[in-house]
């Protein structure tokens, strides 16, 4: 979605599709493989696609920007600066202008999740256990080996301060723009989804486990909630300023005022890693108050909308924000009955 929530790009098969905020379908253009991944600018300007060996732009209009062809596509981001695309494929990090031009690369990396600063000027890109980090230009910075598991999640807040990765031995780890390991935690089972604010002071992350688990930027835990099913790749996201969070299951869509969770679990140890301090967790973490929640049923299922008094504060999430996905995926639906 665009910054403004003006525009949502989605796609299905090999169709990239533009709504507006009303639902209403703008265009779609189909870039002839699977589509791999979407990005759109924050002014939603600027859409990009890729999937298989083709990669393709347009502007929001449905006017074709540019398109090309490169190894498997496996992520791509149009920078917020709207200077290039950064792509990671099976054998190279790669950079195209908008028309996708070629810009820069480095066939020394193999990495999977990318994501860019809002200025445009540095950007982070996980593969394996590796997290390397670049200037927008393509200079390399840093890189570091993160201990445990294979990294399934990524998260890069929009001022550039802090990483955040989920992996697969269950943990959270939080890195500063330096490189420097602030902290881990962790979850139940593996982190396939994560999220940060603007400025890195409310992380979550979504886990197999069922579990969505809220952070201060220190590593406080301030809470988790118990979902229905399994919390999916690439599904929860943060508002700039931290004050929603929303969520996706398996059936429901899932939005919480980030005012319910701000006290801290009593299940919390500090660890000392050298310099450093790491935060962790342990596997059995509550609560600490039952947040007020909208679960919205996703198109064919059975559940319907359920509400969870609190025991604090409470705070109602704006519709919207439970309404537009579904309006999508109901109206993708039905295009493919029709």
């Amino acid at each position: 979605m665009s910054r403004d929530g003006r525009y949502i790009v989605t796609s299905l098969g090999s169709s990239v599709w533009l709504f507006d905020a009303q639902g209403t379908n703008l265009w779609d253009h189909s870039i002839g493989e699977p589509v791999t991944d979407i990005s759109i600018t924050p002014d939603g300007l600027i859409v990009a696609a890729g999937g298989g060996s083709v990669v393709k732009s347009w502007y929001n209009s449905g006017a074709g920007l540019g398109s090309n062809t490169t190894n498997t596509v496996k992520h791509l981001r149009v920078s917020p600066a709207k200077d290039q695309i950064v792509v990671t494929t099976e054998s190279a990090l790669r950079s195209f202008n908008l028309s996708y031009v070629p810009f820069w690369y480095d066939e020394e990396v193999s990495s999977d999740l990318i994501e860019i600063s809002a200025d445009g000027t540095h950007l982070v890109t996980a593969g394996g256990n590796w997290i390397w980090f670049y200037h927008g230009s393509g200079t390399r910075i840093w890189d570091r080996h993160i201990q445990g598991g294979n990294i399934l999640s990524l998260a890069f807040a929009r001022d550039g301060s802090t990483i955040v990765t989920g992996q697969d031995d269950n943990t959270i780890t939080v890195l500063d723009r330096d490189g420097n390991i602030l902290w881990t935690a962790q979850a139940g089972f593996w982190v396939m989804s994560v999220g940060v604010s603007d400025n890195g002071s409310v992380i979550v992350a979504g886990s197999m486990d069922k579990k969505l688990y809220i952070f201060d930027r220190e590593g406080t835990l301030l809470g988790t909630f118990q979902a229905t099913g399994m919390i999916k790749s690439r599904s929860v996201g943060v508002s700039g300023d931290g004050s929603r969070i929303v969520m996706v299951d398996g059936t429901s869509v899932y939005g919480f005022s980030g005012a319910q969770f701000s006290r801290p679990t009593p299940s919390m140890t500090s660890v000392s890693t050298g310099n450093q301090s790491a935060v962790t967790t342990n596997k059995t973490l509550s609560p600490v108050t039952a947040p007020t929640v909208v679960a919205t049923s996703l198109p064919g299922t059975e559940q319907t909308a359920t509400h969870i008094p609190a025991t604090t504060q409470q705070s109602g999430i704006p519709w919207i924000l439970s309404l537009i996905p579904v309006a999508v995926i109901a109206f993708i639906r039905q295009i493919r009955r029709t």
